[in-house]
């Protein structure tokens, strides 16, 4: 497979150790193989996938009892395909009221400054085919806890949510509450290093699952999402 950026290998499935038989058996008139590849499209433009086949072809005795002599052949098809995004996603954070809670290490009536933002994301359906949006999850970089307020919010364990289903064109919102967590001493030196420096601080990464009407997945995560600058 070749990308926009470089050329990868890619691995047969099943693969020939695991079909033994059909290696050793040959193919009679009028059988066939079937090959399966795999690959995650990661970049955006032009790809080609270069398939080349190497078989024997062989040439029977009269008797049909053993083969007479053989000639090797081989044929090389490329496929060529854009890939092309399927989701857009903006981003918006906003800081909220800090939470106050209470630390004796301070004095007796010592307090703590929790931070506390709000991450809204706008996605949008940017192909040309209809998707199902399986999974909208942010994964918080300590000190951080995230708690969604999407369509799964209320639900417990027996009960599944109906998925977002998205036209081309369509747009949903997603929210996520994002708070510095009790006592969460990971990360925190880097929190506080990062607001004196910039003023912003890093809230995680958001991952997005979806699956297109013909059942294709397709998955994508942003780069860190930082919040406004203070």
């Amino acid at each position: 497979m070749q990308t926009p950026s470089q050329t990868f290998p890619l691995d047969l499935k099943p693969s020939e150790e695991d079909d033994i038989s059909k290696r050793e058996e040959g193919l009679d008139h009028g059988q066939s193989v079937q090959k399966i590849v795999q690959f995650d499209l990661k970049e955006e433009g032009n790809h080609i996938l270069a398939v080349s086949v190497s078989y024997t072809e062989t040439l029977m005795a009269n008797d049909a009892a053993h083969a007479a002599s053989g000639r090797v052949r081989t044929f090389r098809k490329l496929y060529q395909f854009i890939a092309q995004p399927c989701l857009s996603v903006r981003t918006k954070a906003s800081e909220l009221p800090p939470t106050e809670v209470e630390n004796k290490s301070l004095g007796p009536y010592g307090k703590t400054r929790l931070l506390r933002f709000a991450l809204e994301a706008q996605l949008e359906n940017v192909g040309d085919g209809t998707v199902v949006i399986e999974k909208t999850i942010l994964n918080p970089k300590p000190p951080f806890k995230v708690q969604s307020l999407n369509w799964d919010l209320e639900l417990s364990d027996q009960n599944v949510a109906e998925r977002p289903t998205m036209n081309p064109r369509d747009i949903l919102q997603v929210a996520f509450l994002v708070e510095q967590e009790v006592g969460q001493q990971d990360g925190l030196e880097n929190l506080q290093k990062d607001l004196k420096r910039d003023g912003r601080a890093t809230l995680g990464q958001l991952s997005i699952e979806w699956r297109s009407t013909m059942g294709d997945r397709g998955f994508l995560t942003t780069g860190n999402l930082l919040t406004k600058k203070r």
